[in-house]
C-alpha cells in the first residue's frame, strides 16, 4: 500500500537529512513514519542504516531482518545485513547477503567492494602434494657459538646473522593489519639488503605476498639470498593465565599455528579469515631459505613463576628431537612445543632446521645483585606503595636455553634468542661489573652484559634477536654511554645502532637482528601511556615523545610528504597546507614592542602547528620601518 503523501515526503526528507549527516533529525523522521506504517521499507532501511552509523549492530540486524520479511530481495536490506555480518566478522553470512544483493545490481560498487574483502572458502583450495625429501634435509644448522649454512657440495660455511625485524603495521593500522600487495614488501627487502643485512625476521604469519616477494628476491640472487627466521606468535592463555599453559584449546591453537607456518613455508598453506591474523593461499616455497624458528613471545615473569610453582615436579622432558633436564616447568613446556614443531616438519617434509624460544633479560638465567625482587623490596620497605609497581620481577626466575638440547636425531641443533637493549632492565646500567666492561671500541655496559650472557651459554649460539635505540624526542631510560631509550637524532640513532651491532659481534654472539624496519605508531611506552587517551586510538597518531614508536630504520612521519609544515620561518608550505588563520584586531602584545598581525593554525597526526605573523609597533619603535616577522611554533 503506498504511503500517504505527507509520510512519503517525510521519508524523502529523512533520507536527505541522513545524507547530510543530520542523524538525529533523520532518525526522528523515520520513527514517525514507522509509527504510522510499521512495514514501510524506506523508513525501515533508513532506521537500520542509522543504527549502523551509531554502531548499534543489534538494532540494525533486527531492522534489516524486518525489511527482508516485507521483501526478501530488497537490495538495501540485503546490503545492510551484509554490512552487519561483516562488522561482526561473520564472513560466510556477509558473503551470502552481498551475493544476493549483487543479483539485483551486479555492478554496484559498494557490494563489489565488500565482496573483494571477503576471502573465499580456503578449506576447499586444493594444495600441491607435500614434497618430502628422500633423506633428512638440513637447511641450516648450529655449530660452536655460530650458525652454518650449506656451501658447495656437502660442505658448510659459517654464517653470522645480520638481520632486521619486520613488523608490518603502517600508520593508523593495528599490528594485524598488513601492507597491501603493492610492492611494499619488495621495497623493504631491497632496503634491508642495501644495508648489508642478510636476514629478516618476522614474528607471525604475514600475507601470501610477503613470501612471494621473498621468493622473487632470492630466486633472482641465488648466491646472496635473504634468509628468514620465522616466529610462532601467541598471546598469553586466557583466564587465570598462569595456570592455563596446559589448557587443551589454547595449547592446541598454539601448535596448530606452528604447523600452519611449517606448511606455508613449504608453499602449501591455505588459511581462512581469522580476526587479527593474515590469511590467503600460500604457494611460494621459501623453506630452503628459512634459517630457523623462534617460538613464543617475551613471556611475562609472573606467569612463568606461577606456572613453575604449580608444577614443581615438572623438570625434565625426553623428546624425539629436543630434551631438557633439571629445568623448571616453563622450560619443560617450551621444549615440548619445540619438539612438536620439529616433529611435524620432519614427518611431513623430512626437513629440519634450528629452533629457539623467545627470551629477554627479564627472564635470563643470570643472577643480578642490583635487581631486587618484589618480595625482597616488600621486606625492606617500611611504607605502602600508593599504587602497584608497573615493573616486572626481573630476577625472580629464569629461562635457561642451555637446558633445551638437541637429541641425536636432530642434526640442526638449538640456539638461544634474546631481545636485549642497552638500557633495560635497570641492572644493565647498575651492575658494577657491567659498568667496568670495555668492548674493543671502549666502555660498554651492554658489552659487559652480552659477554656474560654468551659465556653462560657455552657452545650454544646466542642470537640477539632484538636491539637498537629509538629516535623519539622523549627518553624513557638513561644509559651510561649515552645509548638512551630515546632522545636521539636519526644520525645518532644510526651511529649507536652500528656500535651496538659491533659490540654484539665482539661478544661472541651468533647474530644480531635490529629492531625494526619501520616506525610503528600502535606501540606504547610506560612513560607516556597514561596520557594516550583513548588508548584504542593510539595507532592513529604519532607521539613524538613515545620511544616505542620510533625504532624504525624507515621513519614513518605524519602528514603528506608534499605538504608538510617545516618549522623554518618560511611561509610557502602554509599555503599548500590550507591552514586556517585570522587577523588579530586590536593587536595583541606578546612582549613589547611585538604585536601580532595574524595567527594561523594547522595540524597533522603528530603536531599542532602555530604560525604567528608579527610586526614592530611603530609607537614603540619610532621611525623604524614596519617589518614583518614570523614566529613559528610546533607543539607536539
Amino acid at each position: 500500500m503506498p504511503l500517504p503523501g505527507r509520510l512519503s515526503a517525510l521519508v524523502d526528507s529523512s533520507w536527505t537529512d541522513y545524507r547530510a549527516d543530520r542523524i538525529a533529525a533523520a532518525d526522528s523522521g523515520f520513527q514517525r513514519v514507522l509509527a504510522a506504517c510499521p512495514n514501510d521499507l524506506g523508513a525501515l532501511n533508513g532506521s537500520g542504516y542509522i543504527a549502523l552509523r551509531r554502531g548499534d549492530l543489534d538494532r540494525a540486524q533486527r531492522t534489516f531482518a524486518r525489511s527482508l520479511t516485507v521483501r526478501a530481495d530488497d537490495y538495501d536490506a540485503l546490503t545492510g545485513s551484509g554490512i552487519v555480518a561483516f562488522r561482526r566478522e561473520d564472513l560466510p553470512a556477509a558473503r551470502r547477503f552481498f551475493e544476493q544483493a549483487a543479483k539485483r545490481f551486479p555492478a554496484d560498487s559498494l557490494v563489489l567492494a565488500y565482496l573483494s574483502k571477503i576471502p573465499p572458502d580456503y578449506a576447499a583450495v586444493r594444495l600441491p602434494p607435500a614434497r618430502r625429501a628422500t633423506t633428512l634435509r638440513v637447511d641450516a644448522r648450529t655449530g660452536w657459538r655460530r650458525f652454518e649454512v650449506p656451501a658447495s657440495g656437502e660442505t658448510w660455511q659459517p654464517f653470522w646473522i645480520k638481520g632486521v625485524n619486520i613488523g608490518a603495521a603502517l600508520p593508523g593500522k593495528h599490528p594485524s593489519e598488513f601492507p597491501p600487495d603493492d610492492g611494499t614488501y619488495d621495497r623493504w627487502l631491497e632496503m634491508v639488503a642495501a644495508m648489508g643485512r642478510n636476514t629478516v625476521r618476522v614474528y607471525t604469519i604475514h600475507p601470501p605476498h610477503f613470501y612471494r616477494a621473498l621468493e622473487r628476491w632470492n630466486r633472482a640472487r641465488p648466491a646472496d639470498p635473504l634468509w628468514l627466521i620465522h616466529g610462532v606468535w601467541t598471546e598469553l592463555p586466557p583466564g587465570k593465565l598462569e595456570e592455563k599453559y596446559d589448557d587443551p584449546a589454547w595449547r592446541g591453537a598454539f601448535r596448530a599455528e606452528a604447523r600452519r607456518i611449517v606448511d606455508l613455508l613449504h608453499g602449501r598453506g591455505a588459511i581462512g579469515h581469522r580476526s587479527g591474523h593474515a590469511s590467503g593461499v600460500y604457494l611460494a616455497d621459501v623453506s630452503r631459505w628459512v634459517l630457523g624458528y623462534i617460538t613464543g613471545r617475551e613471556w611475562e615473569p609472573f606467569s612463568v613463576v606461577e606456572y613453575s610453582r604449580l608444577h614443581p615436579t615438572k623438570s625434565s622432558y625426553r623428546g624425539r628431537y629436543v630434551e631438557t633436564e633439571k629445568g623448571n616447568a616453563a622450560e619443560v613446556w617450551l621444549a615440548e612445543e619445540a619438539d612438536d614443531l620439529i616433529g611435524y616438519e620432519v614427518a611431513t617434509y623430512n626437513t629440519i632446521r634450528p629452533i629457539a624460544y623467545t627470551n629477554w633479560p627479564t627472564l635470563d638465567p643470570l643472577h643480578h645483585p642490583t635487581e631486587s625482587t618484589q618480595e625482597e623490596e616488600a621486606r625492606l620497605r617500611t611504607w605502602e606503595l600508593p599504587e602497584p609497581s608497573k615493573e616486572y620481577d626481573n630476577d625472580a626466575i629464569g629461562l635457561d636455553a642451555t637446558r633445551m638440547r638437541a637429541t641425536a636425531r636432530n642434526p640442526a641443533g638449538t640456539f638461544a634468542s634474546y631481545h636485549a637493549y642497552p638500557y633495560y632492565p635497570d641492572f644493565m646500567v647498575l651492575d658494577a661489573g657491567y659498568g667496568q666492561a670495555r668492548s674493543p671500541e671502549g666502555p660498554s655496559n651492554y658489552f659487559g652484559y652480552l659477554d656474560e650472557l654468551v659465556r653462560h651459554h657455552g657452545a650454544m649460539p646466542v642470537v640477539i634477536s632484538e636491539y637498537g635505540v629509538p629516535s623519539s624526542r622523549g627518553n624513557a631510560h638513561h644509559q651510561p654511554q649515552g645509548w638512551h631509550h630515546g632522545g636521539h637524532s636519526e644520525a645518532d640513532q644510526a651511529s649507536i645502532n652500528a656500535r651496538l651491532t659491533r659490540d654484539i659481534h665482539a661478544s661472541g654472539s651468533a647474530g644480531a637482528i635490529l629492531f625494526a624496519v619501520i616506525d610503528e605508531w600502535f606501540k606504547k611506552n610506560w612513560a607516556v601511556i597514561d596520557f594516550e587517551q583513548p588508548l584504542e586510538r593510539n595507532r592513529l597518531w604519532l607521539n613524538v615523545l613515545d620511544a616505542e614508536q620510533h625504532y624504525g630504520i624507515l621513519a614513518l612521519r605524519a602528514g603528506p610528504k608534499d605538504s608538510a609544515i617545516v618549522v623554518d620561518g618560511r611561509p610557502e608550505d602554509w599555503g599548500v597546507r590550507g591552514a586556517t588563520w585570522r587577523e588579530v584586531r586590536p593587536p595583541v602584545g606578546l612582549a613589547p614592542p611585538l604585536v601580532l598581525r595574524d595567527v594561523r593554525v594547522t595540524s597533522d597526526e603528530a603536531y599542532w602547528y602555530l604560525r604567528l605573523d608579527s610586526r614592530r609597533d611603530r609607537l614603540e619603535q619610532g621611525p623604524l620601518p614596519d617589518r614583518d616577522r614570523q614566529l613559528p611554533a610546533r607543539l607536539g
